[in-house]
């Protein structure tokens, strides 16, 4: 599912324990910039979550960060996610919010908050970039270590 254009060789290997590790973060310039085209040449990333709801699926992110601001001067930046085909069904239900989505490389993309609802599906998902949610949790909590493998 992470690959779905053959000319885009997989470079995941399902760990040999069966853990899938989550360890980086995916950049505000790697969002802009996608190295991975999907089945119609198209720059693309393919993205992944294991919600309360919906367990684990797989949705394709949209290419555009959005900044919001609103008139309480609250800054956001968002991504949007679609699902990532009409025969796999929901990205993300209700319930599913604050699950973490992440790419092949097991680095951290985004939090997932809210969905947009299409007729009884929910069409497309909206998060947090992991890297904005980072920089935030760094000023209130300078010393905050997202790399570790071991405690």
């Amino acid at each position: 599912m992470f690959y779905p254009n053959v000319a885009n060789p997989p470079s995941f290997k399902y760990p040999a324990n069966h853990l899938f590790r989550i360890l980086g973060v995916v950049t505000a310039k790697r969002l802009a910039n996608p190295d991975f085209y999907d089945e119609q040449m198209n720059p693309a990333f393919i993205v992944a979550k294991n919600g309360q709801s919906t367990d684990l699926t797989f949705g394709r992110y949209s290419g555009l960060e959005t900044y919001l601001c609103d008139k309480f001067d609250h800054e956001s930046i968002e991504v949007a996610i679609y699902n990532f085909d009409k025969r796999s069904g929901d990205f993300s239900a209700k319930g599913d919010s604050g699950s973490l989505i992440f790419n092949a490389e097991g680095k951290m993309f985004a939090i997932l908050h809210s969905g947009m609802p299409r007729g009884l599906n929910s069409h497309v998902t909206f998060a947090s970039p992991a890297h904005f949610i980072i920089e935030q949790l760094l000023t209130r909590y300078p010393h905050a270590d997202f790399t570790r493998t071991t405690f």
